[in-house]
């Protein structure tokens, strides 16, 4: 529960708590709990390849501007690569310009690309019965392509998704209530012959083995009937990675969310287009705040 408590004016803000990073396609979120001082004007995102050394400033964004969702405050980092993983802290400040510690938790994330696909039944559309997850295309290709990784048929009138073993491993991950229910790929469990029953909000994991290493693949059955499936999948692009955090939510209430932008050249503050309405973006800058090259010195220690 959010109880705000007064401080000294000279007092720098304590760190912000519950700091985590949500994995989405060419984006990352970051959550974290509000701080309990009753002074506190905004927070800056900080972001480094490493989990300590020197963290690069992102962005800031208000206090007064977030809304709270389920206690948390979160925002966006814009554009991260597919496959990198990245580090992710926050400093809270306050009116006296004050800054906190950076965030405690050790926070990353490694972005994916994700996409929804239609594959028809091998017997009836040989040329789109299969899908080569690394081409990130959302285009169905001929089974018989040695790139394909996964068929769909209705062998025995039973709708199956088939793999080519031992390069690619596959397993039902069973009923899940949304594509977004599934964060890591598990390391046990793959089907023996390489065949699974393809079911109606079923959530499937595939472990591709490719030049570079082993990609991991999560798909989630939206509809299947004897001629066809529909599914939403997400290809982890850095290898022997198993991290398939959730994609972005498009609910109405998650509305208000800051949007912060600030990899490579897109820097400072952005609004990503298609949001929902309601979404909202902070000011640009604050005074002491504006320089992108800002770095603070995160240490192996804890407080």
């Amino acid at each position: 529960m959010y109880v705000p408590r007064e401080v000294p004016a000279d007092c720098p803000p304590s760190a912000p708590r519950g700091v985590y990073a949500v994995n989405l396609d060419g984006y990352v979120q970051i959550r974290w709990y509000p701080n309990p001082e009753d002074d506190i004007v905004g927070y800056d995102i900080w972001k480094h390849d490493e989990p300590y050394g020197n963290y690069s400033y992102i962005g800031t964004v208000y206090a007064e501007d977030l809304c709270s969702y389920d206690d948390d405050e979160y925002c966006f980092d814009y554009y991260p690569l597919h496959g990198n993983q990245y580090y992710y802290a926050v400093a809270a400040y306050d009116e006296a310009d004050n800054l906190s510690d950076l965030s405690y938790e050790v926070i990353s994330a490694t972005p994916r690309p994700e996409g929804f696909l239609r594959l028809y039944d091998a017997a009836l559309d040989p040329d789109s019965c299969g899908y080569d997850f690394s081409s990130l295309s959302n285009i169905a290709q001929d089974c018989s392509l040695p790139s394909t990784d996964i068929v769909f048929d209705t062998t025995g009138a039973v709708n199956l998704f088939t793999v080519t073993m031992p390069r690619v491993m596959i397993q039902d991950y069973g009923y899940k209530y949304s594509f977004d229910d599934v964060y890591l790929a598990p390391e046990l469990g793959w089907s023996s012959n390489g065949s699974v029953e393809v079911i109606e909000s079923h959530c499937y994991i595939l472990r591709l083995g490719e030049a570079d290493g082993s990609h991991y693949v999560k798909l989630w059955v939206y509809t299947v009937a004897d001629s066809c499936a529909d599914f939403w999948w997400a290809y982890q692009t850095d290898p022997d990675n198993r991290d398939l955090m959730p994609g972005p939510a498009d609910d109405e209430e998650d509305a208000n969310i800051m949007l912060i932008s600030g990899f490579g050249e897109t820097g400072g503050i952005k609004k990503m287009n298609g949001f929902p309405k309601g979404r909202r973006v902070p000011p640009t800058n604050r005074s002491g705040k504006q320089d992108d090259d800002r770095i603070l010195q995160r240490q192996n220690t804890l407080p």
